[in-house]
């Protein structure tokens, strides 16, 4: 006889499931009509960033987005085989109501964007960040003694998509500056630019050495390759600095995560 709590647990996983759709049914019309009769990028033209790294970079989400499909399915496994109540019970404690507020914070700040409301999208951005850093305490991510399927399922899905949105964060907070008319100058621009490389190389090394998450850092050093192609493509001389920083962040990222893994397997003999 199934208990109230796995009845409550059953409509959240398919509440959670709802609101997967409905941010994947947001990112569809973003495309296809578009909303507001512009595109993603669109928006991004109109606000320049010189964090803003080149337009394959963006594939990224396809597979995030693969990895929350697989999440959603999991936990649906979860509630309805009516074999796993604890596993269950185990990820609705964690998860809580952070899904499906990430979901729809994702699709808001799609309409925030399209409709050129900047200091809006990037508040939805930050909210959805917070989300996503809740889910990652929550499930001890990257905990390295997870059972293989929460590795699969839960830490390496939320991996991704919180390093990506933090690379994100990053670049909405750029766009708003080209929005509100700060750092206009080029030179400004370009400081402007190394900085927020400096800050996401640095929570890129914090998450290797504090959070065990390799994971994550590996979207940071994809979003600084995309950063330094689209600068190179331009060609324009004094942004190099630029793709020096991008190159010094991939180092160190390279050399942190190096120093975490030898300081680990030493740790285990």
């Amino acid at each position: 006889m199934q208990t109230h709590d796995t009845l409550y647990y059953k409509n959240r996983s398919v509440f959670n499931s709802i609101a997967f759709v409905i941010m994947i049914a947001a990112n569809v019309l973003a495309v296809k009509m578009p909303i507001n009769g512009l595109t993603t990028a669109e928006v991004s033209d109109r606000y320049p960033s010189l964090f803003a790294p080149a337009g394959f970079t963006f594939s990224v989400w396809s597979l995030i987005y693969l990895g929350l499909l697989a999440f959603t399915v999991c936990q649906q496994v979860l509630a309805f085989s009516g074999t796993q109540e604890e596993m269950l019970r185990y990820h609705m404690e964690r998860m809580k109501h952070w899904f499906i507020l990430s979901c729809i914070l994702n699709a808001g700040w799609l309409f925030a964007w399209h409709y050129e409301l900047i200091p809006l999208a990037l508040l939805i951005m930050l909210l959805l960040l917070y989300c996503l850093v809740k889910i990652h305490i929550n499930f001890h991510i990257y905990h390295s003694n997870a059972p293989r399927k929460q590795k699969l399922y839960v830490q390496i899905p939320f991996s991704i998509y919180l390093g990506w949105i933090a690379v994100a964060t990053l670049a909405n907070f750029g766009a708003l500056c080209a929005y509100a008319g700060w750092f206009t100058s080029h030179p400004a621009q370009i400081k402007l630019t190394i900085v927020l490389i400096g800050v996401a190389a640095l929570v890129s090394m914090y998450m290797i050495l504090y959070r065990n998450n390799i994971v994550h850092a590996l979207v940071s050093v994809w979003a600084f390759y995309g950063i330094m192609y689209k600068r190179q493509t331009i060609g324009l001389t004094d942004e190099y600095h630029i793709i020096y920083a991008c190159i010094m962040g991939i180092g160190l990222i390279a050399v942190t995560i190096s120093w975490h893994l030898i300081r680990k397997q030493k740790s285990s003999v």
